[in-house]
């Protein structure tokens, strides 16, 4: 059969949504920038790239829209990213009907959250596989190309190239990403990156000419990128220099970026506004002292609440809308969330949402186990003590006050305190949601959906008071 000279990348789909299966929660697009930062890069030394997401589609309709495009059979690998243990069923999957499509078919697949921790573990996952990458792959990916890949991990830094929106397919349902920096390295016991070193973040200027491009790419409609960087901690100077930029560019640009309660100083917060800087993912995790501690987010935990509200409190007064991310952790309590509550209602008026969840052990049993025993004096155990080596996935009965089934009531409750639909379609369209989703569709979804399973109040205002302006 005729093949294509396309190297073709797909991002792993789910075969339903990580929290909640309903029709809301299966809107919820999430761009593949690690895979797509590789796609731009053989794009940029000649290559024909294109990158499909699987979404919530089924591996079969992912494979004859490539083999209907022409796309497959492809004369170079088949690249698959894992973007979470969440996506291992569907590469599974997907990686076996490749094979029975194009035997020959030689399939690659990398996502270093899940091939790193246990590649024995997950070659027996995934038995398609003819290679398994660790790590980044942007040091070797021209390799892998080849008969002779180079598998050494590499130190892969933060990209200085603007990614390429146009190879992923459909393009203009997804909301851009622009790679700000790496690495976090500030030893949060549940953090994936806890023990990788923090990057400077890329040059303002430099940023900002992404900004633009992204914009050119498209055709200057409205995005609303999201700055990526696993602790985005800018300085005053920096963030002035960005302000700066970005009105030397001209650009009306409102973006998203996530960082923690204490890493980004109150001064900083007027000059990123003035940049574009529009919503914030604030890793508050706790407000409780003995969970602050437990997590090790920080020795201090009277300064990390101090820090966490003045930082509230300045995105507030310069419009800066906080999504507070809540972790309810090994040995949570109802009083250690009576404190977190009381925080946060203390700061309700500076809290646009909240996402809450619990703690989970993802990996195999070779980096599950380590987590396990670290919460077990806190009266944490498994749901299942299987699920490690199964799935990778291990749910978490937190304390004797809160099982897993009370664990999720207690995480809707919370949602819905602080949510209504108004301000919860606010903050998906402006990141998640597909660009040009409308408030109707929405409104329709909502009713398709089951209440029970949804994290906001049905009760909402009359108007909101979020602009993505």
């Amino acid at each position: 059969m005729p093949r294509s000279n396309v190297i073709v990348f797909v991002s792993a789909g789910m075969s339903a949504p990580k929290k909640r299966d309903h029709s809301l929660a299966r809107k919820q697009l999430y761009l593949n920038y690690g895979a797509l930062s590789l796609a731009t890069m053989l794009q940029l030394k000649g290559y024909e790239t294109f990158l499909v997401h699987g979404e919530h589609d089924t591996p079969e309709v992912t494979i004859e829209r490539l083999v209907k495009t022409g796309m497959l059979p492809s004369s170079f690998p088949l690249m698959v990213s894992i973007p979470s243990f969440y996506a291992l069923d569907w590469a599974r999957a997907f990686c076996a009907l490749a094979k029975k499509f194009d035997s020959s078919c030689r399939i690659i697949v990398g996502g270093r959250w899940v091939v790193g921790p246990d590649v024995a573990w997950l070659r027996a996952k995934l038995p398609e596989a003819d290679l398994l990458v660790e790590g980044l792959g942007e040091p070797i990916i021209e390799s892998l190309l080849t008969g002779n890949p180079d598998l050494r991990r590499l130190s892969a830094p933060t990209p200085g190239f603007t990614l390429n929106h146009l190879l992923v397919d459909g393009y203009a349902r997804y909301q851009p990403s622009i790679e700000a920096s790496r690495g976090c390295g500030m030893k949060c016991v549940f953090c994936e990156e806890r023990d990788i070193p923090l990057e400077r973040l890329r040059d303002a200027d430099d940023l900002a000419a992404s900004m633009a491009l992204v914009q050119e790419q498209y055709h200057g409609a409205e995005i609303h990128p999201y700055l990526q960087a696993s602790m985005f901690v800018p300085g005053s100077r920096w963030s002035e220099r960005l302000a700066s930029a970005v009105d030397h560019q001209g650009l009306r640009i409102a973006w998203r970026t996530e960082t923690r309660v204490d890493a980004m100083t109150p001064e900083t917060v007027a000059a990123l506004a003035q940049a574009g800087l529009k919503v914030i993912d604030l890793g508050l995790e706790t407000a409780s002292p003995t969970q602050i501690l437990a997590m090790r987010k920080s020795p201090d935990p009277d300064r990390y609440l101090r820090r966490a509200a003045d930082l509230i409190e300045a995105c507030r007064k310069h419009g800066v809308h906080v999504k507070a991310n809540v972790l309810l952790y090994a040995g949570e309590t109802q009083h250690t969330l009576e404190e977190t509550t009381a925080f946060l209602d203390q700061h309700a008026s500076g809290i646009a949402g909240v996402s809450v969840g619990p703690v989970i052990a993802y990996g195999p049993p070779k980096t599950a186990e380590p987590l396990l025993s670290d919460w077990a004096p806190r009266g944490a155990r498994p749901v299942d003590p299987a699920s490690a080596e199964a799935i990778g996935i291990t749910p978490m009965h937190l304390s004797k006050d809160f099982h897993a089934d009370d664990v999720e009531a207690a995480s809707l409750a919370l949602s819905r305190r602080y949510m209504d639909a108004n301000s919860y379609f606010a903050l998906k369209s402006f990141s998640y949601y597909p660009r040009g989703y409308t408030r109707a569709e929405f409104d329709s979804d909502v009713a398709a959906s089951d209440p029970a399973q949804l994290p906001f109040a049905l009760e909402t205002a009359e108007a909101s008071e979020f602009s993505c302006s």
